[in-house]
């Protein structure tokens, strides 16, 4: 993720795939077992190709997990499906969620003329 400010003010931000994109990685709500290949572990290594020395950046990075059930469909999976409250069939919370992480950004600053 590159975050910038252009010569009129205005908040530009550029997202990246470095590593992963599209894996087949899904998760079956019904049983909460992986679908799909995912990935295990990702490494990639990228540079600004508009990189420019006399503009403040912003730079971090952000991962987005394999699909994985939310832990009301843990619990909800657990119980019988007479003894399930009504809360198991609630629309309100989606039943599969994708985490995600990021780092903490790294601030470029021009060098004083």
């Amino acid at each position: 993720m590159k975050g910038w400010v252009d010569d009129d003010g205005d908040v530009h931000e550029s997202v990246v795939d470095v590593a992963g994109g599209p894996n087949g990685a899904d998760v079956d709500p019904a049983t909460c077992a992986p679908r799909g290949p995912g990935h295990d572990a990702l490494c990639g290594v990228w540079r600004d190709p508009d990189f420019d020395p006399a503009r403040r950046a912003v730079y971090y990075a952000r991962a987005v997990e394999n699909p994985s059930c939310r832990y009301h469909t843990w619990q909800c999976l657990e119980l019988p499906g007479g003894d399930r409250p009504a809360g198991c069939d609630d629309d309100l919370m989606q039943d599969v969620q994708q985490e995600r992480a990021w780092t903490s950004p790294i601030w470029y600053t021009p060098e004083a003329s």
